[in-house]
């Protein structure tokens, strides 16, 4: 995705200014990159800006998994949005989740934590509230 550097604008549903967001999608990815790097991916910051610019841009502003409204805000509570890889941490493809979701999710791809989170209302629905 080649973009101008300078017209980078938020989601419409994120509250903030085009500088700090500028700044947020920097600091995000360069963080996300070094952290991949290690894992053995090869992508550049640049490469990661604009795949989590892209990310923040097809996001409607809730958590694709639960369906719940993301905070709008950035805080750093457990709806702010965060920025999570989509399949494996070696290509730059990220999806934007809450917080609250990217930490029940961890390294599992979408279909391993959607099973994970069937088994773990099976499981409640077959146990006793005493169990619980």
């Amino acid at each position: 995705m080649e973009r101008n550097p300078l017209s980078v604008t938020p989601p419409s549903w994120l509250d903030i200014d085009p500088d700090s967001y500028k700044r947020l999608l920097n600091r995000m990815a360069v963080t996300i990159t070094k952290r991949a790097r290690k894992r053995g991916a090869r992508y550049q910051v640049r490469e990661a800006i604009d795949a989590i610019h892209a990310a923040f841009q097809r996001c409607d502003g809730t958590d694709p998994y639960d369906g719940l409204p993301l905070d709008n805000r950035l805080h750093d509570g457990n709806r702010s949005p965060t920025v999570s890889p989509v399949s494996s941490s070696t290509t730059a493809t990220f999806e934007i989740l809450s917080l609250e979701t990217k930490e029940a999710k961890g390294e599992r791809n979408g279909e391993e934590f959607i099973a994970h989170c069937r088994a773990v209302v099976a499981h409640a629905d077959a146990s006793s509230p005493a169990q619980r």
